[in-house]
């Protein structure tokens, strides 16, 4: 099982969700620390190894796994639009 770190940023996006939807978002989080590649994720291009993105509902949940430390951190959750991926290092 994988330790799961939400980086501040990640956090205070989810924070500004509606409820429900952070419920759902929350969930598939926690799911990740059993499965880190869950059917329908994707590895992130240009971005670092290791940096992949799960959808939920209308929201990306875009996270890097550490497989040798066995640590999955979220680093952002953000509505799919043209700077969901800038910036990812």
């Amino acid at each position: 099982m994988y330790r799961l770190e939400v980086e501040r940023q990640a956090q205070k996006a989810l924070a500004r969700l509606p409820r429900d939807i952070q419920r759902r978002i929350e969930a598939q989080i926690d799911s990740l620390a059993e499965d880190p590649r869950p059917v329908g994720c994707e590895m992130v291009q240009h971005a670092p190894k290791g940096t992949y993105r799960v959808w939920v509902g209308r929201y990306r949940v875009i996270y890097i796994i550490l497989d040798d430390e066995q640590i999955i951190v979220v680093a952002r959750v953000r509505k799919r639009d043209e700077s969901t991926y800038r910036g990812l290092k």
